[in-house]
């Protein structure tokens, strides 16, 4: 297996597109050709995250944050210390972040299995664009065409795969000079029985979809539609959701700590409503106080929740567990782990990493 292989496989678990606009995931440092030894699995890159890779000859990293957010003008041992040490190692180095965040089995969905969320919605949707696509096709040829565009990403609704509406109907055209029609002649109209294949494609698939159907369709100049529609994906930033029963909040927000073996949280304590609903986004989600606002939460989990932050969700009489960025997200590496060995990865060439921590320590 080769860098760009395994770069393929995580575009298939968490697709690049997915990123917010601020982030850089994907390849940070790579030979794209190379064969990939070991890979070291970890939520940042540090000295001694790095140093593990050297001990165990790993030559690919791949971190949750990136390590180069923005562009640099130059690279020296002494500013970008552990970037030079990357480089000169020949460790390629990928990074998958908020993507991770937005997909559907992400992050935010492991760590909502483990303190028992069952998901509803999206906290924030994602705001890629979906489409309807149809596509005319002979009778004989419809089963051919409509399994091409499911293998190229059609058809996907939540949890369900090849999902479609076909009707059957007449298609007419008129072959003119110039062309070399699969049915008919030259200058007289066709009548063909047709089925109307109508499916939905995400705008990430939309290109590989309308190619594949290209690609199987008889006829020289296929007829299809394409328009958007206004559905949204069903993932997102964050998770809503709720747990089994009502349960008291300090209990609650203990079995979270438990739970995620943190270090420390910290609640915003608003009112003494019994907890049952539930928002959660794994890492920094101060930002979205607002959009918890607006839906019915009982308590909001989320890390880095800043005073001033904090003083405005009492303001709002929203209820906040915070807890450490950090113990939110260390759970990456196992989540990662168990989706690349389903995707074939050996498991002896992956390593979880056991120098990855927390940067603060409580005194």
């Amino acid at each position: 297996m080769k860098v760009k292989n395994l770069l393929n496989n995580l575009d298939k678990i968490a697709p690049f597109f997915l990123q917010e606009s601020f982030d850089n995931s994907g390849i940070q440092f790579a030979d794209l050709d190379a064969p990939v030894t070991k890979i070291l699995l970890s939520l940042d890159v540090t000295q001694g995250v790095l140093d593990e890779a050297l001990e165990n000859k790993v030559n690919l990293i791949i971190a949750h944050h990136p390590l180069l957010f923005s562009p640099l003008r130059q690279i020296t041992k002494q500013k970008n210390p552990l970037f030079f040490k990357i480089i000169t190692n020949k460790i390629n180095l990928l990074a998958i972040h908020t993507n991770y965040d937005l997909a559907e089995n992400g992050l935010n969905d492991y760590v909502a299995n483990l303190l028992g969320i069952k998901k509803i919605s999206p906290l924030q949707g994602s705001s890629e664009k979906v489409f309807k696509f149809a596509v005319y096709v002979p009778v004989k040829h419809a089963d051919k065409v409509s399994q091409a565009i499911f293998k190229a990403g059609a058809g996907k609704i939540g949890k369900y795969t090849e999902t479609s509406f076909n009707i059957t109907g007449e298609g007419t055209f008129k072959p003119m000079e110039g062309t070399n029609p699969f049915i008919g002649k030259i200058g007289e109209k066709e009548t063909v029985q047709e089925i109307k294949i109508e499916t939905v494609v995400a705008e990430r698939d939309l290109e590989s979809v309308v190619q594949s159907m290209k690609d199987n369709h008889p006829y020289e100049e296929p007829a299809y539609d394409i328009y958007e529609l206004k559905t949204k994906p069903s993932y997102g930033i964050g998770i809503f959701g709720e747990i089994d029963k009502e349960v008291e909040i300090s209990k609650f927000s203990l079995e979270v700590k438990n739970r995620l073996q943190a270090h420390y949280i910290r609640l915003i304590k608003s009112n003494n409503r019994k907890i049952r609903k539930i928002a959660l986004c794994t890492g920094s989600g101060g930002s979205l106080l607002e959009q918890v606002n607006n839906k019915d939460v009982d308590l909001y989990i989320t890390g880095d929740i800043t005073y001033h932050t904090a003083l405005r969700a009492k303001e709002l009489g929203l209820n906040v567990l915070d807890v450490e960025h950090f113990d939110t997200e260390k759970f990456f590496v196992k989540a990662l782990h168990n989706q690349l060995i389903k995707f074939g990865i050996p498991q002896n060439i992956l390593i979880k990493s056991k120098k990855m921590e927390s940067p603060y320590k409580l005194l």
